[in-house]
């Protein structure tokens, strides 16, 4: 099968695996918005920070450096497998410890014990971390899809079941932690089966060039979270976790075109502009297709979400979650600004560029910090945030496709161009639906949604085979 039909058959795979997971997920913030209070979710969005951040360290950045890598050895694979289990325990062991002091800095003695059953997240996910990157590399997107699936459709079970029980938080946890689980024993299966036996073995001299590649890699991710969560973390200290509650809630409806439709086409495009990474007009073409494709998918749903804000949360997360809605009218168009950099990272890594990911995020995440919290101590109100996101994403967030540009030698006119014009169609599409809605006697939310949903579908589809016909013709010569 050629490079073309692997990357689209990927993309089937992906897409579908990512309905699916989408829908379990969204199926359980619905729930258990109507089961758990905000504070609740806020406290769980803390802990989540803290946890995510200390994944940036389990495997010392190295797994990303398998796909880079088009030759490695049965002995490097099992050295950064141990390493990976190694690194898996240690934190876990390091997180035991640090609970208490991090429920103290929050005033919280609440999550220390959610946090303590936590920390074993990061042996579970060590387990069968290594074969779902070898499942990535080798264009598996198969096999990925149907582990994710069940995984989700798994935590989705023990989050009702565990909520409908009075377990509070810890509903959240558990179906953390059932996700984890249910993941890594799958692809463990997988792997130990088609891809690789690890052997009892660790060559510290194997794995010097791994270890340069994943400092940077490690940091960026580190560094990258940071910058992406340390939002939550001020807003918790300075405003509460009920705030947190609220915010959270707000990024998670955000973020699921972002998390699960960007995925689908970059999860695919890393190992395709890995192995093509020697050839520039290649990497142009593969480059400039993958953002198109992603303005095309993202823009619309979140200019939808951003018109349509009180009666999406209405809907989906019931009665209480107001401030979540107004929230989301600003947090959509941050969203927008943040889908047009998101491929930028895998383009640098499949060339070898992790350095440059790296300082770019340590730059960002020091804005962010500075911005967020001196705004909050000027105006100590959890709406102030989007504003200093979407004012930071517009000031200095043409940083990073300037060094995209230069660094990978892509040319971002064209893609550019291409993007304002599908933002400015997408806000028209979506404010004549908002008008014309407005004047229609719609009494139930769900209604108002379908109807609006189906009006901008309506003039969305005859934009796309009209003005859209290079992307869908340059897809469609890829399947064949």
């Amino acid at each position: 099968m050629s490079l073309k039909l692997k990357a689209v058959a990927g993309a089937k795979w992906t897409t579908l695996s990512m309905m699916v997971v989408t829908i379990a997920q969204l199926s359980q913030l619905a729930i258990l918005a109507r089961l758990l209070s905000p504070k609740v979710f806020g406290s769980m969005a803390i802990m989540m920070v803290v946890i995510g951040f200390a994944q940036a360290f389990m495997d010392m950045g190295i797994s990303n450096a398998i796909i880079h890598r088009q030759k490695i050895s049965h002995s490097q694979l099992s050295s950064l497998y141990w390493l990976n289990i190694a690194s898996g325990a240690i934190l876990a062991v390091l997180m035991l410890l640090l609970s208490p002091f991090i429920a103290s800095f929050y005033d919280e003695p609440s999550i220390q014990k959610p946090l303590m059953l936590l920390s074993s997240v990061f042996l579970v996910i060590a387990i069968g971390n290594q074969f779902k990157i070898l499942c990535q590399k080798e264009m598996q997107f198969d096999r990925i899809a149907k582990v994710d699936m069940t995984a989700a459709i798994s935590a989705l079970a023990v989050a009702v079941w565990a909520a409908m029980q009075g377990y509070g938080v810890y509903a959240l946890v558990l179906a953390m932690l059932m996700q984890a689980g249910a993941s890594s024993f799958l692809y463990l299966m997988v792997g130990l089966k088609t891809l690789h036996t690890p052997s009892f073995m660790f060559k510290h001299s194997e794995l010097s060039a791994f270890y340069r590649f994943g400092f940077f890699q490690m940091g960026e991710r580190s560094i990258n979270y940071v910058s992406a969560h340390i939002d939550k973390l001020i807003i918790g200290k300075l405003l509460g976790m009920q705030a947190v509650g609220f915010y959270n809630m707000a990024w998670q409806l955000i973020i699921f075109p972002l998390a699960k439709i960007n995925p689908v086409i970059v999860s695919v495009a890393f190992p395709v502009y890995a192995k093509v990474q020697s050839d520039s007009n290649s990497l142009n073409r593969y480059y400039g297709l993958t953002v198109r494709v992603l303005s095309l998918v993202s823009v619309p749903l979140l200019a939808f979400l951003s018109f349509f804000s009180q009666d999406v949360v209405l809907l989906v997360f019931g009665d209480g979650w107001q401030v979540a809605a107004d929230l989301i009218a600003i947090l959509a168009l941050v969203g927008i600004l943040k889908a047009l950099g998101n491929p930028g990272g895998a383009i640098l890594l499949a060339q070898g560029y992790a350095n440059i990911g790296f300082w770019w995020n340590i730059f960002w995440a020091i804005a962010v910090i500075v911005g967020v919290y001196a705004a909050l101590v000027i105006r100590p109100d959890v709406m102030t945030v989007p504003w200093v996101l979407l004012g930071l994403s517009l000031t200095i967030g043409w940083i990073w496709h300037y060094l995209i540009a230069k660094v990978a030698k892509i040319s971002y006119r064209a893609i550019l161009g291409h993007f304002a014009k599908v933002i400015i169609f997408s806000f028209i599409i979506t404010w004549l639906a908002s008008l014309v809605v407005s004047l229609m006697t719609i009494g139930h939310v769900f209604f108002r949604l379908l109807a609006a949903g189906g009006i901008c579908l309506a003039l969305y589809i005859p934009y796309l085979f009209y003005f859209e016909k290079e992307v869908i013709h340059q897809c469609r010569k890829g399947q064949k």
